[in-house]
């Protein structure tokens, strides 16, 4: 049986480290060839914002499709893989002590299959890349979802690409080690 893996990608340029970062940890998931993966760049996807109607939790959408959101777009495809995925990865560069703007936008849209059926029994790898501070998003990660659903193991890779020297950006694809760390998290997870 294949392991399902679902990758959200919040960063809104290819190529950058985050999502380097995330290829790395997904070749060392495959090594076993027995991973399923769907990846999601969600800034290529069209993504209405939460409008907080509510409807997601009133008894007669529960009834007629239950952990669904009335806002029909990308997201459908998103709540289909998440619900099979065992593993899922979040990917996003740190803006303003936070993710990505694309990121939260899919994050608030999970609202509608918030339940410990659709995140619940989940592995959880959170890559953060940033340049100052990452602490609220691994804390919200923390408190929001392996705090509060059942049998969650959440892993976290979090990469500085600032220079303090400098002042420049260096690209994830120059720290080896970064790369093995990742690659071994993700090995390790696949052939276990």
């Amino acid at each position: 049986m294949k392991m399902k893996a679902v990758v959200l990608y919040g960063s809104p340029r290819r190529n950058g480290n985050s999502e380097t970062l995330a290829k790395s940890f997904l070749e060392g998931l495959k090594t076993r060839g027995i991973c399923e993966v769907k990846e999601f760049y969600v800034n290529e996807m069209k993504i209405r914002p939460c409008q907080m109607c509510q409807s997601c939790s009133k008894p007669e959408q529960i009834e007629l499709a239950p952990n669904s959101c009335v806002i029909r777009d990308d997201m459908q495809e998103i709540y289909s893989a998440f619900a099979d995925a065992e593993t899922v990865v979040f990917a996003t560069p740190i803006f303003w002590g936070y993710m990505t703007a694309q990121l939260k936008a899919a994050l608030d849209r999970m609202e509608a299959i918030a339940s410990d059926k659709y995140f619940g029994r989940k592995t959880y790898v959170v890559i953060i890349t940033y340049w100052r501070h990452y602490e609220t998003l691994v804390s919200f990660f923390r408190r929001a979802i392996a705090g509060y659903f059942s049998d969650v193991k959440l892993h976290t890779i979090l990469y500085c690409s600032l220079d303090k020297d400098s002042g420049e950006d260096i690209h994830v694809s120059n720290c080896k080690q970064k790369l093995e760390e990742a690659y071994e998290l993700g090995r390790s997870m696949g052939s276990g």
